[in-house]
């Protein structure tokens, strides 16, 4: 019996996955038809264009981030530049900081010390359900400091302990969600968007708009610098759990069973290991060396190599590890192709094309304050619209910083409100960033909850640097 072959139909071609890849293709070739601006060369325009169409890509979500960028990568060398000027991405030091971080990673998830940390915190503080939200947070914010991706803190090691008290107490998505797993599932989202904001490794794209403040702004920021400008951000990141409490709280109050949880785990997981301690020690190295990495002239990148240098030879990681982790090699190739191809677009003019732009449609006559809540409003409202930080941040974070060299605002306060904000601004929505779509798969919390408590937090944030952020930056010496 014969079978009959199925012929793809036009609706068959043009819907889902490939309506959502083409449309980007066809939007980059527009830059290649349309007239070019005046003052901007030829070649700049296609490079927009492919920029722009890769970014669009990244909105429609019909390819993976690391298979988009690779998409603009290629596009632009056969069709711009030569794929060598594209290709400068990959050398780049800031590029591999995020990526060895991620390799460093590893070491705090198979060892086991992120686990055994959290449990401790558990056993000594988890008596109430807020202070299980604070020990929570807590274990996140640490662990901010040398992983810079919130699915592999949260998604890997801190909602796994959560799942564990949720089952102590016998809150599951759907039989009494609100007994304590929806309060810690949306709160755990909305402390590590603040934490991943308080430290320049806490998130990828931390270092993609420190890249480009530099490129555009001439804004050059270590570790120690970022960390130190965040301390107002700590207060907002204190306030999340009283907040979420006050505005979506548990039903349990007391959680004093999930202390007797906590200790049956640290019982089974036995004494310290070797392990536990060479990455306790190799974490506490690479803070210190960064930390002070101004006064030892230790580049940042270098310390992140050193530390997983330090986890091979004692065989706490082993490369198979490193060779296995999807995450580290799709980070590699979207954070390398992001920016090489907006080096290339600096190098052919368009970030100064752009400033001039702006430079001529600008009322005069703003003042500083108004222009700082400018810059604040335009790197939050835009990302209800974006399913990627990465995208995002690519996309609006040339536009501000350019906005900001135009008014002549103070860059380093400026170029704080920008990164600090389009961070936290992922607490607007439930695709804000990759953590949202894992947590709220979960079934614990509703959109429209998670979205006005993401509303609260990132007005709350905005609040706090536009008063006491400004104002400390001043006491600083940063403007």
């Amino acid at each position: 019996m014969s079978q009959t072959i199925k012929v793809p139909t036009t609706h068959d071609l043009l819907s889902g996955r490939t309506l959502k890849i083409l449309i980007p293709i066809l939007f980059a070739v527009l830059f290649f038809i349309i007239p070019v601006p005046n003052g901007l060369e030829v070649q700049a325009w296609k490079l927009f264009g492919i920029f722009a169409g890769t970014i669009l890509m990244l909105m429609l979500q019909g390819l993976p981030e690391a298979s988009a960028i690779f998409v603009g990568v290629t596009a632009a060398g056969l069709f711009v530049v030569p794929i060598k000027d594209v290709l400068v991405g990959y050398t780049d030091t800031t590029v591999w900081l995020i990526v060895v971080a991620i390799m460093m990673s590893l070491g705090f998830k198979k060892s086991g010390l992120a686990k055994r940390v959290g449990l401790i915190l558990i056993k000594a503080f988890g008596k109430s359900s807020l202070g299980l939200g604070y020990v929570l947070g807590v274990t996140d914010l640490m662990l901010a400091t040398t992983i810079p991706g919130a699915p592999a803190r949260v998604g890997g090691l801190v909602y796994p302990l959560a799942q564990g008290v949720f089952e102590v107490v016998g809150s599951k998505p759907y039989e009494n969600p609100r007994r304590l797993g929806a309060y810690l599932t949306v709160l755990l989202y909305m402390m590590d968007m603040v934490a991943g904001s308080l430290f320049l490794t806490g998130m990828g794209p931390n270092l993609l708009s420190m890249k480009l403040a530099a490129q555009i702004l001439g804004v050059n920021v270590s570790w120690s610098l970022w960390t130190l400008a965040a301390v107002p951000g700590f207060l907002v990141f204190v306030l999340i759990p009283i907040i979420v409490y006050i505005m979506y709280p548990p039903e349990l109050t007391s959680v004093e069973e999930v202390r007797g949880m906590a200790r049956e785990q640290l019982k089974a997981l036995g004494s310290v290991t070797k392990r536990e301690i060479i990455v306790g020690v190799t974490f506490m190295l690479c803070l210190v060396l960064w930390a002070t990495s101004s006064m030892t002239q230790i580049d940042t990148t270098l310390v992140a190599f050193l530390g997983v240098t330090i986890m091979i030879l004692t065989d706490v990681i082993q490369w198979q590890d490193i060779a296995d982790s999807k995450e580290t090699w799709g980070i590699l190739i979207w954070f390398g192709g992001i920016i090489g191809l907006s080096s290339a677009l600096g190098n052919l003019g368009f970030f100064k094309w752009l400033t001039s732009v702006m430079e001529g449609t600008l009322p005069q006559g703003i003042g500083t304050f108004s222009t700082f809540v400018i810059i604040a409003l335009l790197a939050i409202i835009p990302h209800y619209f974006f399913p990627s930080l990465v995208g995002y941040v690519a996309t609006f974070a040339p536009v501000i910083f350019s906005f900001v060299a135009v008014t002549g605002a103070p860059k380093y306060p400026a170029v704080f409100l920008v990164a600090f904000l389009m961070v936290i601004s992922s607490t607007l929505t439930h695709y804000g960033n990759g953590l949202g779509p894992l947590l709220m798969g979960t079934g614990y919390v509703e959109k429209t909850t998670w979205w006005k408590i993401g509303f609260v937090v990132t007005l709350l944030a905005t609040v706090v640097y536009l008063t006491i952020g400004l104002a400390y930056w001043k006491v600083i010496g940063l403007w």
